[in-house]
């Protein structure tokens, strides 16, 4: 039988990691931007699905949209194959 590899190198398993636990991302935004996690107001992950026939592949898409002291930002967080 063989044997899958998947290493937190994977940008889908980042991805699944992030949407199940979503404070995570979000306290990691918090650090990675220098701001207090209170100054987030709106956190939102959007297109959270996995398509099944992209797990394991070099693709993956990860849109967040947050609201930091009045002001929408969105990150856009896409790898391509």
């Amino acid at each position: 039988m063989a044997k899958l590899e998947y290493t937190f190198r994977t940008d889908t398993l980042f991805k699944m990691l992030f949407c199940k636990k979503p404070m995570l991302l979000k306290s990691l935004m918090s650090q990675l931007l220098g701001i207090k996690l209170s100054r987030i107001r709106q956190f939102e992950i959007l297109n959270s699905e996995i398509p099944p026939d992209i797990f394991g592949t070099k693709f993956c898409r990860f849109d967040i949209v947050m609201l930091i002291n009045g002001q929408r930002v969105v990150l856009e967080i896409q790898r391509p194959r």
